[in-house]
């Protein structure tokens, strides 16, 4: 005669069952969120050096002097400024700066260079903008910036 309810050997498979679903869907929901995290991060920093880009335009002497006649192989490099400069500025707000997918912000800078030629490698944290790289880049002079108009390089 059987009483309502479930056999141990039922238990036993649906939890079995269970656990091939979760081995199976872990790795999957991890592999997307760490995917997430790595596109926050592309996109911030994309978002940062477009600020340097607009920054620098607004202050011309971060700029590299260009020699008059530039070769195809002319590459000069800029000044670097701190890239809590930017918020200072107005350029980016100040959730972007201390996201915690670019680390610690106030440590970083970005450098600007001048390439007459794009070079063929990729460089990474960086985007070019007409003849300009910008790079952003770990910087410990600039884990101390204050807002006061002046640059620590």
């Amino acid at each position: 005669m059987r009483k309502n309810g479930f056999t141990l050997v039922e238990l036993l498979v649906v939890v079995v069952i269970l656990g091939l679903i979760g081995l199976v869907t872990v790795p999957a929901v991890s592999k997307i969120i760490r995917d997430a995290r790595k596109d926050k991060e592309s996109i911030n920093i994309d978002t940062i050096l477009n600020a340097g880009y607009d920054f620098i335009q607004k202050n011309p002497s971060y700029m590299p002097v260009i020699p008059s006649n530039p070769t195809e192989t002319t590459v000069v490099e800029g000044t670097k400024f701190c890239t809590q400069q930017l918020v200072c500025e107005g350029l980016l707000k100040s959730e972007i700066a201390t996201s915690e997918s670019v680390d610690d912000f106030k440590g970083h800078s970005i450098k600007v260079t001048y390439y007459h030629q794009s070079p063929t490698e990729e460089i990474e944290n960086s985007k070019f903008f007409g003849h300009y790289l910008l790079t952003y880049q770990e910087d410990s002079s600039c884990s101390t910036y204050q807002c006061t108009g002046s640059n620590p390089s």
